[in-house]
């Protein structure tokens, strides 16, 4: 799965803010953006642009750049949206996916448990976001990524910062059942897990609601 640097420093940026080498309460230049992600200004200004639209952040014109918390209650808001669009992601993956996506399904979704038992945080994440993607590009239809990336990546933000401990594996074997699902072309198991993990991550917020 190849990515330009525009989208590379937009999963970059999404690490720095999951584990705290980004202030939510700095504002920061796009100049000291590039400099901490090590790329030009181009791909940095896309990001931003793009990172804007999803709501994670505000841009104040000759003032800075400022990142936005996510809140329990836009945690589940985020999760209606993600329980209309993405079983329909998962149907159209198990029918149009093609071996080759399917087995690197296979292959992130063992590595994902992998990280979980490794406690190795920045691990998840990485195939977090690839599962995400992988599974929108296997659809066939770019429209399907465009509409569901924005609020895949503000869930993940909030789970990742507000998680337990017991809930990396319980996440991560999910995850590695859906892919398994996918990758076999079950989509009652795909769809079952695909619940499963919405009840999970509405716990997780309304465990911080409470």
């Amino acid at each position: 799965m190849s990515k330009t640097l525009s989208e590379t420093a937009r999963l970059e940026i999404e690490r720095m803010l999951v584990f705290g080498e980004i202030n939510v309460s700095t504002l920061y230049s796009e100049n000291k953006l590039a400099a901490l992600l090590n790329l030009g200004r181009t791909p940095v200004r896309e990001a931003l642009q793009k990172l804007e639209h999803e709501n994670m952040l505000r841009i104040h014109p000759r003032k800075g750049i400022e990142f936005l918390s996510i809140t329990p209650e836009q945690q589940v808001q985020l999760l209606e949206v993600r329980k209309q669009i993405e079983p329909i992601c998962l149907r159209y993956a198990i029918l149009r996916g093609t071996t080759a996506q399917k087995k690197e399904m296979l292959h992130l979704g063992e590595q994902m448990v992998a990280c979980a038992e490794q406690h190795d945080e920045e691990g998840m994440l990485k195939c977090l976001q690839d599962i995400h993607t992988i599974i929108t590009d296997a659809t066939g239809n770019p429209y399907f990524h465009n509409t569901i990336e924005q609020v895949q990546s503000l869930s993940r933000r909030f789970w990742f910062a507000n998680k337990i401990e017991t809930d990396n594996m319980k996440g991560s074997l999910i995850h590695r059942n859906i892919m398994k699902a996918i990758a076999f072309g079950n989509e009652k198991e795909a769809l079952k897990n695909s619940e499963l993990l919405m009840e999970h991550l509405t716990e997780s917020a309304y465990r911080k609601i409470q």
